[in-house]
């Protein structure tokens, strides 16, 4: 019953763990896919790091995957948001000069 109740407390505190860094990282206004790329990054060499530890409890390793995967998802997202906004401004850019060409 206790090795129960210690897997739900490392779940919960991993879990909040995971939120609170995300949180303090979303709210950011510097360039997000830079800060999870550099987070993906440390997280896939920690994660290499510790496979090669024998010691390490059995949820170590499976946790700092599930960051690895979550981290890399996130910089993706935003990258391919900031491809949809480039994207866009190069669009309304060339409506307001092709406004401004007919214009003259």
């Amino acid at each position: 019953m206790s090795y129960t109740i210690q897997n739900l407390v490392r779940g919960i505190a991993l879990a909040s763990l995971y939120a609170f860094v995300l949180w303090r990282v979303g709210r950011r206004d510097e360039n997000k896919v830079i800060e999870f790329g550099a987070l993906a990054l440390g997280s896939f060499f920690l994660l290499a790091a510790a496979m090669k530890v024998p010691t390490l409890s059995d949820w170590v390793v499976p946790g700092l995957g599930i960051l690895f995967v979550l981290l890399s998802a996130l910089m993706f997202w935003f990258l391919m948001r900031q491809a949809v906004d480039a994207l866009r401004r190069k669009k309304e850019i060339k409506r307001a000069q092709h406004r401004a060409d007919q214009g003259s």
